[in-house]
């Protein structure tokens, strides 16, 4: 009977564990079409910017990991506007990020205008077309 709820204690911990870092948006290819032969890698982008400092839009002053993690509710939305050199918006990288564990748990890309090919060329100079 010991044996038994040593097994089942040791499943459930294996489980539980396991879960744990896995991300929501499945760990694979979270590459999404934008046009033009252009993949962008919403995980990637979001996986970048997860560890720097955060200004916060209340006050204006920066949050480290550790000021984000305690003043932050457990899942932080970050949105990562990717621009044109003239300002003008080209799309948009929404990431829900795990205070806590500093991870990403979901990342997704927003187009805005119609993607052109200068448009692509402006996110392929930024590295930011995956390569397939």
């Amino acid at each position: 009977m010991a044996e038994r709820l040593l097994v089942l204690m040791c499943s459930i911990l294996f489980v539980a564990c396991a879960s744990q870092g896995s991300p929501a948006w499945g760990g694979g290819s979270s590459a999404v079409a934008v046009g033009n032969g252009c993949n962008i890698d919403a995980a990637r982008v979001c996986a970048q910017i997860k560890n720097q400092e955060v200004t916060m839009s209340n006050t204006g002053l920066s949050a480290d990991q550790h000021m984000s993690e305690q003043n932050s509710a457990r899942t932080s939305n970050v949105l990562v506007p990717i621009r044109m050199p003239n300002g003008d918006e080209i799309l948009q990288v929404h990431c829900l990020i795990n205070t806590l564990h500093h991870s990403v748990t979901s990342a997704s890309v927003s187009t805005g205008p119609p993607m052109t090919d200068e448009r692509v060329k402006v996110l392929r100079a930024q590295g930011l077309c995956a390569v397939d």
